[in-house]
């Protein structure tokens, strides 16, 4: 459907008769107010908006309704046909501008291209929720607790709804966002990730909303937000629970209303933008100390969706294990029965994350041997920390040169030193008297990462 949107009651009914006369359906607005309830009602695939129109009758206002129609293709239509409005048209999300009067012939191309771009997106969301409902989405299990994840995922992906994914850590809660990002109609538009406390928190303010040159000192260039980079798609904000108390009134204005302001600035700008945020924390019980705002925490919470812990889903663990041994012996390597055994009976404290981790060092430790590489509970518990390298796996391995000796050693020192510290890069270089850069370049000669 079409909407147009404009004052002059001459231009609606003769374009309206036009677009109707090509065999569309058009529906007719003659302010921003009406565009925007019309927008909301129904579904639209193309806005033909008149940039200036009741009641401020101001360019300006114009452009900022713009956001307001995503994912929608929209055209703008201005008697001001000057370039740099055009240009802000643009930036501001316009498929495409034409000026007033308008051609017949441009305006039948126009909205040719246009209702094909949304044929084509509505195609794409199909066959992204078609591959997402045959496949796993990215979430791995056939447990009753993944299969009914995996179903509020579809259910929720197509509404405007905010997301809160809670759940321990190391569950896959990044992984649920993006499942939810790619199911949903923003899928073309870009994915934005942001961890709450991983930045400073005097940082956080112009990541997310960007500032204006000269805003603070070393800030030389206007510089666009998280959430402007995000506009049409989605913003997940992990560990939202970490986000600090200024912030999170900030962040509240934004889903209240899309508006927000960047450093420096003096106007607000807006942005059409879902939020999806996670976190391990309790945020009922943040909420009730005073460290998270309860009516941020309302607001988030459009939809809860809950990662399951291992313990919760143990009978996924033999496919998820098998599944990051393909990946990190690419195919070369199995699983031996009291592998299979161990890896059953361990609680996984750590959850998925820990269990990676676990196979991807046994897979690096396990014996090459005439029937393929097999990994066992030994190379497991090893990897885990439960249980020293069996001396009978060190002999056998043993090299037949001195550089070969050399490089099993070292491989051998990076392997313990990567587990002792949880994976962590920048410690095991510290601990091994390396640079991180020339740590990362031993890992990938070897096949570690």
């Amino acid at each position: 459907m079409i909407l147009l949107a404009d004052d002059e009651p001459a231009f609606q009914r003769l374009t309206g008769a036009w677009l109707r006369g090509l065999g569309h359906d058009v529906e007719v607005v003659g302010d921003g107010d009406a565009a925007v309830a019309a927008f909301k009602a129904k579904p639209v695939d193309l806005v033909l908006l008149d940039l200036a129109m009741p009641p401020h009758h101001d360019p300006a206002a114009g452009l900022a309704l713009i956001p307001s129609f995503a994912p929608a293709a929209v055209v703008v239509m201005t008697g001001h046909a000057a370039h740099a409005l055009a240009l802000k048209a643009v930036e501001a999300g316009a498929w495409d501008f034409l000026a007033k009067p308008v051609d017949p012939d441009m305006l039948r191309v126009v909205v040719g291209r246009a209702l094909e771009r949304a044929r084509l997106a509505r195609e794409v969301a199909t066959l992204r929720a078609q591959a997402g409902a045959e496949e796993d989405m990215g979430l791995v299990g056939t447990s009753p607790t993944m299969a009914g994840l995996r179903d509020l995922i579809r259910r929720v992906a197509p509404t405007r709804l905010p997301a809160l994914v809670l759940g321990p850590s190391g569950t896959g809660k990044e992984l649920v966002a993006r499942a939810i990002h790619t199911a949903s109609p923003r899928a073309a538009r870009p994915l934005v990730t942001i961890h709450c406390g991983a930045v400073p928190a005097e940082l956080l303010e112009s990541e997310l909303f960007g500032h204006l040159k000269g805003s603070f000192t070393g800030a030389t260039a206007d510089r666009p937000g998280l959430i402007e980079t995000a506009h049409g798609g989605t913003l997940f904000l992990d560990e939202i629970g970490e986000m600090p108390a200024a912030m999170q009134v900030k962040l509240l204005r934004f889903l209240n209303d899309g508006s927000y302001q960047p450093v420096g600035a003096r106007a607000p700008r807006e942005a059409d933008v879902r939020i999806v945020a996670a976190t391990h924390r309790d945020l009922p019980a943040a909420v009730v100390e005073g460290s998270f705002r309860e009516d941020l925490f309302y607001r988030l919470k459009g939809v809860v969706l809950r990662t399951p812990s291992l313990a919760e889903r143990a009978t996924d663990v033999p496919l998820l294990a098998s599944l990051f041994l393909r990946r990190a012996a690419e195919g070369q390597a199995n699983f031996s029965p009291d592998a299979l055994d161990w890896l059953a009976g361990r609680g996984w404290p750590g959850n998925v994350r820990e269990l990676r981790s676990a196979v991807e060092c046994a897979a690096a430790l396990a014996i090459p041997g005439a029937a393929g590489t097999i990994v066992t509970a030994a190379d497991l518990a090893f990897a885990v920390g439960d249980a020293p390298l069996p001396v009978e796996s060190v002999a056998t391995i043993a090299p037949q040169s001195l550089e070969e000796e050399v490089a099993a050693l070292e491989r051998r020192r990076i392997v313990e030193a990567l587990q002792r510290t949880g994976h962590n890069h920048t410690h095991t270089a510290r601990e091994l008297g390396l640079s991180r850069v020339g740590l990362l370049k031993k890992m990938d000669r070897m096949g570690l990462r």
